[in-house]
């Protein structure tokens, strides 16, 4: 379950910027929101709304590359760079960036933060949270700094256990949690299972529908042989294209070895009447094909109760179709495992199905860094207003100057 988020000096992010999924009790008492086993209130679903190009992505991406850090940083070469940019202007540019998370899993509820600029990691620091409502505590479970004289690395780590020979994986580029769970370090294990249930579809080039990064068919190729792999999500989203594309019955995913590898058919079954016919998957809509990829997501991500990341959500979607995707979350039926759904759009019509505490808007400041802050935070915004009317009408801001 995901907290928080916040970044600096991150993309076009220069000063810290925070999007959170936290509530207090002020917020509405409905399906859009579940209390955790610490006790937190969250939202399910929160919304990030602004203009092109005023950095929507780039805070979106901050999941994916925390996912990516503890997770598969290890992966790197020890002498490679660390694949991310910072602020490229002013005061910012070449200095660290810094990231921060919480996050809640079976064990409590953890603050992770570091700072570190391409080649090497800073400060990396795990604390462990006590949310208990008469006192907030914390308890540190690690913290590494680089140390500049020794050029070596002082680090603190009596609460967590690590096994022997540990310090001798440690690496620049490489965080300590994606170290620990490849020597089969329970709690590391554990933390990294929550962050494998976090599904998007953000690079560190952006959306990666962008036909600039990838081929299309390729994606649907992967997802396509994702549900060849998973029948029961394969079932459900075959119940989901039927409500959404008339006619459409099922899918079916036929795969043949050839010389240097393996060709996949897909065949899509539709009907009218007593007339069933079957066609190729290239044939298509494009807004059905944008279903499959968006399906594999977030069913895998409701399967689980995790986090999906969605950039251009409503991209060759209609509005009301968008909404129907958007309800799975709240549907507590279908939702049962409370997974959290963070996606940006242009479709404002989605601002009527929100709360003042689901909404992030984003623009850039005069001196081209992004600025973000949550509906609720602005003075004057009452939970009974029309969020679209007023957005429309640009008293919110983040709405483009043209």
């Amino acid at each position: 379950m995901l907290h928080s988020i916040s970044c600096k000096n991150f993309y076009s992010f220069g000063d810290l910027n925070t999007l959170s999924f936290l509530v207090n009790d002020n917020a509405p008492q409905n399906n859009g929101y579940f209390t955790t086993p610490s006790g937190t209130r969250l939202s399910k679903v929160e919304t990030v709304i602004g203009g092109n190009a005023s950095g929507k992505t780039n805070l979106l991406k901050t999941l994916p590359f925390l996912k990516w850090f503890i997770i598969d940083s290890f992966n790197l070469d020890p002498q490679s760079l660390i694949n991310f940019r910072p602020f490229m202007f002013g005061e910012y540019k070449n200095k660290p960036a810094e990231l921060s998370v919480i996050f809640e899993v079976e064990t409590g509820v953890y603050t992770y933060s570091f700072i570190l600029d391409q080649t090497k990691i800073i400060s990396e620091e795990l604390k462990l949270v006590s949310m208990a409502k008469e006192k907030k505590s914390s308890k540190k479970i690690f913290l590494r700094t680089w140390n500049s004289i020794t050029k070596s690395y002082d680090f603190e780590g009596d609460n967590f256990n690590l096994p022997k020979g540990f310090e001798n994986l440690i690496r620049p580029n490489a965080s300590i949690i994606g170290v620990a769970m490849r020597l089969n370090h329970k709690e590391s294990q554990e933390i990294v299972n929550f962050w494998r249930s976090v599904e998007t579809n953000v690079s560190e080039a952006g959306w990666i529908g962008d036909n600039m990064f990838i081929n299309r068919g390729q994606q649907l190729a992967e997802v396509l042989d994702f549900f060849s792999e998973k029948e029961s999500l394969k079932k459900d989203a075959e119940k989901l294209l039927a409500r959404f594309d008339l006619g459409l019955n099922s899918f079916e995913i036929k795969k043949e070895k050839q010389d240097g590898g393996i060709s996949m058919m897909v065949n899509v079954s539709h009907s009218f009447g007593n007339q069933k016919e079957v066609l190729p998957i290239q044939y298509e809509s494009s807004g059905t094909k944008q279903l499959f990829i968006l399906l594999k997501h977030i069913l895998q991500a409701i399967s689980n109760g995790g986090v999906v990341v969605l950039d251009e959500f409503d991209v060759n979607l209609h509005p009301e179709m968008m909404i129907a995707l958007f309800d799975l979350f709240i549907d507590p039926n279908i939702n049962e495992k409370n997974a959290q759904l963070l996606f940006s759009t242009h479709n404002h019509y989605i601002l009527s199905k929100l709360d003042k505490y689901q909404i992030t808007l984003i623009e850039k400041n005069e001196k081209g860094m992004s600025e973000s802050w949550r509906l609720d935070e602005m003075a004057g915004v009452r939970a009974d207003d029309n969020y679209y009317t007023k957005y429309i009408a640009g008293a919110y801001g983040a709405f483009p100057k043209m």
